[in-house]
C-alpha cells in the first residue's frame, strides 16, 4: 500500500510519499490545477495500488476539491485534519478549534526533532502568514503569534492603494530606496524580518532558558538568514508540517 501525506495551505499543496527505505519524497503542486494532481498521481501510482492518505488542511475550498479528486482514486483511504482540535498535540490554548492544523503539526514536527532536549522552543513558519509558536520545556504548545508574510504584505499594499506597485523580492533588498519600488521592497521585507525578530526575542525573554528554534515554510531559509537570531540551537526544516503528520500517523 502506498502511504501518502499532504499539507494543504493557502498558497501551495505539498504531497509526500513514504518510500520503502522510510525516506520522504515531496512534490509541490498548484492549488487550482486538478490535472497537475492527476499527472502527479499517475507518476506515483502507475499500477493503481491501494493508498492511505493523511491530509492537513487550512484551506476549506481547495480541501473540498481535493476530497472530490480523491473520491475518484480507487482503493484510497483518507484521514483529514481540519483544525488543531483534530491533532493530538499537548496544548494550553483557549480555543483549539479555531487554530490551524499547520500550526499544530509544526509544533509536533519540531518536538520530534528535540525529544532529548529539555528546554523550551519556538517554531517559526514563513509562508503566506508568519507564525511564531511558543513551546514549553515539557512539550506543551502554549500559543503563539500570527503576522502577514512579506508577500502578503506586498499584495495588501498593492490592492489597497492606487499607486503602489506589487513587489516580491526574492533576495534581501537594501533597507531603503530612492524610488517607490525599492522603498516598498525594503519596507515589506525588512518589516517582516523585524517582526519575526521582535516576536521571537520577546517570547524567548519570558522563558527560563534559551530556547531551541526551528524554521519552516517556503520563505524560511531566506528570512532566517536575514533575521540572524542570537540562539545556538537554530535549525531549518522546510517540510515540518509533513514531518508532524508523519509523527502522528506513524506511517
Amino acid at each position: 500500500m502506498l502511504r501518502l501525506l499532504a499539507d494543504l495551505g493557502n498558497s501551495r499543496l505539498k504531497w509526500g510519499r513514504i518510500l520503502p527505505d522510510r525516506s520522504l519524497e515531496i512534490i509541490n503542486l498548484p492549488l487550482d490545477d486538478s490535472e497537475a494532481w492527476q499527472a502527479a498521481w499517475s507518476r506515483w501510482n502507475p499500477a493503481g495500488e491501494a493508498s492511505s492518505w493523511a491530509i492537513s488542511t487550512v484551506n476549506p475550498p481547495v480541501a473540498a476539491r481535493l476530497e472530490e479528486f480523491l473520491s475518484t482514486v480507487a482503493n484510497a483511504t483518507v484521514r483529514w485534519f481540519r483544525s488543531a482540535a483534530d491533532v493530538p498535540v499537548s496544548h494550553d490554548l483557549e480555543n483549539v478549534h479555531t487554530a490551524g492544523t499547520d500550526r499544530a503539526f509544526n509544533v509536533i514536527g519540531a518536538l520530534r526533532r528535540h525529544t532529548d532536549v529539555q528546554r523550551p522552543g519556538i517554531v517559526v513558519s514563513c509562508g503566506s502568514a508568519i507564525t511564531v509558536e511558543r513551546v514549553s520545556a515539557d512539550g506543551v504548545w502554549q500559543g503563539g503569534a500570527i503576522a502577514p508574510g512579506y508577500r502578503l504584505s506586498a499584495e495588501s499594499l498593492h490592492l489597497l492603494s492606487t499607486q503602489l506597485t506589487l513587489v516580491s523580492p526574492t533576495a534581501p533588498p537594501a533597507p531603503w530606496g530612492r524610488s517607490t519600488r525599492p522603498a516598498l521592497e525594503a519596507g515589506v521585507y525588512w518589516g517582516t524580518v523585524g517582526a519575526i525578530r521582535a516576536l521571537v526575542e520577546g517570547q524567548a525573554a519570558e522563558m527560563d532558558s534559551e530556547p531551541w528554534i526551528v524554521w519552516s515554510g517556503g520563505d524560511a531559509e531566506l528570512l532566517r538568514r536575514s533575521a540572524r537570531l542570537p540562539f545556538a540551537d537554530d535549525s531549518l526544516a522546510p517540510s515540518l508540517v509533513l514531518e508532524g503528520i508523519r509523527a502522528v500517523c506513524e506511517v
